[in-house]
């Protein structure tokens, strides 16, 4: 097995930015809920036949769009679809973003950095990975961030689930702060105004605006706005 040695470890003591307790007290991802001027979603993609498909192209079929999904982005959208589902569909990713997403959204974060894609940041897993311990956090460049995802398909880690620039004071203007939480098939993004119109521009990205874990948490079963509810626990 490969070590995984693109980012340096930070020490358990390392305040990151004073947001420690906060990564290690919500235990699925951290999503902030102030000092950001925007925020959006940013897929992770489906794939039909190995080809990429935005999932409001995917849900059109079946008289959808993610606008009438009342809870966060996930695999769960597409488990209340009528089936059988479109053939050779394979659904995204859950609770990591996949390469090709990651790719672009390190150039796009990179132009609103103050270094670029030297810009120094902090990357830390989930606390679910290390419940009752603190989270092995790395610092390392976003130039590095793609070599290390590569670097981790040899291991049982998986992705670091937050990334945001390493600054002495925190959250500055103009910061950003990347979260994938563990339940989730889509990254989430704060950021600057221009940052986020940025995303939902890209082409290459299936960015969009949706309710945050916060706005949907207390609010239900997970459904679509013209069904009823099934009686179910609460989840994402």
């Amino acid at each position: 097995m490969r070590e995984v040695l693109m980012f340096s470890p930070v020490p358990d003591d390392d305040p990151l930015n004073g947001l420690r307790p906060h990564v290690e007290g919500d235990l699925l991802g951290h999503e902030p809920t102030e000092g950001f001027a925007d925020r959006c979603w940013v897929l992770h993609p489906i794939r039909v036949g190995g080809q990429k498909v935005r999932w409001n192209d995917f849900l059109r079929p079946y008289g959808k769009q993610l606008g009438d999904w009342m809870f966060t982005p996930s695999f769960r959208v597409f488990g209340r679809l009528p089936r059988p589902l479109t053939e050779g569909y394979e659904e995204p990713t859950i609770g990591e973003i996949d390469r090709d997403t990651l790719a672009r959204l390190l150039t796009v974060t990179a132009r609103h950095s103050a270094q670029g894609a030297e810009t120094e940041c902090f990357w830390v897993p989930a606390s679910v990975h290390t419940p009752g311990y603190p989270v092995k956090a790395d610092r390392g460049p976003l130039s590095s961030a793609l070599a290390h995802f590569d670097g981790l398909r040899d291991s049982w880690r998986v992705f670091p689930a937050h990334w945001w620039p390493v600054e002495s004071t925190w959250p500055v203007e103009g910061s950003w702060f990347v979260v994938t939480d563990e339940d989730l098939s889509a990254t989430e993004v704060f950021g600057p105004r221009e940052l986020i119109a940025d995303l939902l521009a890209d082409d290459e990205l299936d960015a969009v605006r949706h309710p945050s874990i916060a706005d949907v948490w207390h609010t239900g079963s997970p459904t679509w706005r013209d069904e009823q509810p099934v009686d179910i626990l609460p989840l994402l």
